[in-house]
């Protein structure tokens, strides 16, 4: 009988799946911490799948390279982690869902408190018989979109501090602009951030925890913030998978891309000239070109924007996208591969070094951002997990099971 990792594994390789370097997503880990001040921690933003990476074999691997902390954005998320026995802290950044705050207690999953209207609906729905709800109070400092004015600040944390029901853990900001090449708005936030953390100090209201900066901060330095007896933290989003947050902010060398995208060739065909390839016929052939069918689509999050501007690379040769990319189809063309067959590998995303797109230049050619690249990459795609170069997990629609002689 067929072990069933080994099965998954097969499985998974014969198709489209992605690859995971938990190598190098540990490297990039040991890399932020490096850069810290002593006793500052990190917290492993996984939200969104760990950005197309895998929630639960990231959320494990960060905690194993020392992250002590996880952050995802809904509850679902951080009950997931839960269930597979993930016993960290760990902190859901938007706004919670009520319906599932007594879920949140019972698993003692930290939620972000913006407003006193948001206080009081999660108060709604806890009890009296529940653990004391953990809460970070998050502070909007310029971005605009979620949290308590600094001049409430001291009001809302009054608020939380009479409620016996919520636990204060920490108080967070978030930054707009910290990726850009002007930091004058970024400077501003870290000022009001400062004056609403010593605003809780003197009022004698800080909490342990105080966390600012994300990955473009990191990569700028902006780390520390004054707040006497609290802990420092870091949220490290996209640098931990290897990714740049902007081109303003070039990545330090130790920093590597975690995931590569590859399928097989599903059948190479030739297409007569005067024939056009793919729905609408957006690509005519001008000559006979041979071709091959990818068994990937829109619908697996190779978005539809790189429809004739895209490519994979096939046997080292770099293959054009031909036509629309189709909800669970592609086409390219494989001149330049001449002795490409069915079954063989067409890489769509690396690191770049193989000549395939990376998530910077799919992002560019899709009018995007290389966050919304990688996020996009559906459940359906199977992660196949490696250390020192050896598949170790695979994560598929049937859930996650690992290699018996290694540990994930």
């Amino acid at each position: 009988m067929i072990e069933p990792f080994a099965a998954r594994l097969a499985a998974a390789q014969g198709g489209t799946h992605a690859l995971i370097d938990l190598d190098a997503f540990a490297g990039n880990i040991a890399y932020v911490r490096s850069q810290l001040p002593e006793g500052a921690e990190v917290i492993a933003v996984i939200k969104a799948n760990a950005y197309g990476h895998g929630l639960v074999p990231c959320g494990r691997a960060a905690l194993a390279a020392g992250a002590s902390r996880l952050a995802v954005a809904r509850i679902e998320e951080a009950l997931l982690l839960r269930a597979a026995g993930v016993v960290a802290p760990i902190l859901v950044l938007s706004p919670a869902n009520p319906a599932l705050a007594r879920q949140a207690a019972e698993s003692g999953i930290a939620l972000a408190v913006g407003s006193a209207t948001g206080l009081n609906r999660l108060l709604d729905a806890l009890g009296d018989d529940l653990p004391p709800l953990p809460v970070h109070l998050k502070v909007d400092t310029g971005m605009h979109r979620f949290g308590v004015e600094p001049e409430g600040v001291v009001e809302l944390a009054r608020a939380l501090a009479r409620e016996p029901r919520v636990q204060v853990e920490g108080v967070f900001t978030h930054f707009a602009t910290a990726d850009a090449a002007d930091d004058r708005v970024l400077q501003e936030q870290t000022r009001r951030f400062a004056a609403a953390v010593q605003a809780l100090a003197a009022a004698g209201l800080q909490p342990p925890l105080v966390h600012m900066a994300n990955s473009a901060a990191i990569l700028r330095g902006v780390v520390e913030i004054p707040a006497p007896g609290a802990t420092i933290a870091v949220r490290a989003g996209l640098i931990l998978y290897g990714l740049n947050p902007s081109r303003e902010l070039p990545l330090p060398a130790p920093i590597r891309p975690v995931l590569r995208l590859v399928t097989r060739v599903g059948q190479v065909f030739t297409v007569p000239p005067g024939e056009g390839i793919s729905y609408g016929w957006s690509y005519i052939a001008e000559r006979p070109i041979r071709c091959a069918d990818l068994p990937i689509g829109y619908a697996d999050g190779l978005v539809r924007l790189l429809s004739n501007q895209g490519w994979a690379v096939v046997g080292g040769a770099v293959c054009p996208i031909r036509g629309r990319i189709c909800m669970d189809q592609t086409v390219i063309e494989v001149e330049a591969a001449p002795d490409v067959a069915e079954g063989d590998e067409a890489v769509l995303l690396s690191d770049g070094r193989d000549g395939a797109m990376t998530a910077d230049q799919a992002a560019a050619l899709a009018g995007t951002i290389n966050y919304e690249i990688v996020s996009s990459l559906a459940a359906r795609i199977p992660r196949v997990y490696l250390r020192g170069g050896r598949p170790v997990a695979v994560l598929d629609l049937l859930g996650l099971v690992e290699d018996p002689s290694a540990a994930c």
